[in-house]
């Protein structure tokens, strides 16, 4: 099943960056990039995750994609990692979630190195077999030869029950013996763009 899974990230990832690259104008920097979130149990504790595989791309038209590899989910504890997967996600049926939006391309094409532009981004989310509409504030900066950094400037909030996770989480909470868990995630990304040649 794992391979299976590494197989079908692959294919999204050349989906991603080989269909459209005749026309890509920036490729993510995949390792270099994190998406993450936090949680918070019991009313107090706060912990942080991430997701260690993500690949995306921008097009020449402005066209954004970005696809999480959902099994890839990494909370310090192996075991919290496969119940996430199991119970949350549902890995085996959902293994990846995919972010579509449109921006300004050509105020992208025109970020110097050092150079920071503060915008909001309307976006579609797919995640857990549902989708629905968000927005954030993001901070640009250029980078040299092209590259570029963009940085939520806020925790984009995602409610659970919205994508259908609430149950998940409760199931999470009843294995760990919790009291509490919250169902609102913040997310939060800080994605690398490297321009193509």
């Amino acid at each position: 099943m794992v391979v299976k899974q590494v197989a079908m990230f692959l294919g999204v990832m050349v989906s991603i960056l080989g269909t459209s690259s005749a026309v890509a104008n920036w490729s993510l920097d995949g390792p270099n990039s994190t998406v993450g979130f936090s949680s918070v149990k019991n009313d107090s504790v706060l912990e942080q995750h991430k997701f260690r595989n993500v690949a995306g791309a921008i097009t020449d038209e402005g066209d954004v994609k970005l696809s999480i590899d959902l099994t890839s989910v990494d909370t310090n504890i192996q075991i919290r990692d496969e119940r996430m997967k199991k119970e949350l996600f549902d890995t085996e049926k959902n293994p990846l979630t995919m972010l579509t939006a449109s921006v300004d391309s050509e105020a992208l094409k025109n970020m110097m190195p050092g150079k920071i532009m503060t915008t909001d981004v309307e976006f579609e989310l797919d995640l857990h077999g549902e989708t629905q509409k968000l927005a954030t504030k993001v901070q640009v900066t250029g980078l040299e030869n092209g590259g570029l950094q963009v940085t939520t400037l806020q925790p984009v909030e995602i409610k659970s029950a919205a994508f259908g996770l609430d149950v998940g989480i409760e199931k999470l909470k009843d294995i760990a013996k919790l009291n509490s868990i919250l169902l609102s995630v913040p997310v939060s990304a800080n994605l690398i763009f490297v321009a193509e040649e």
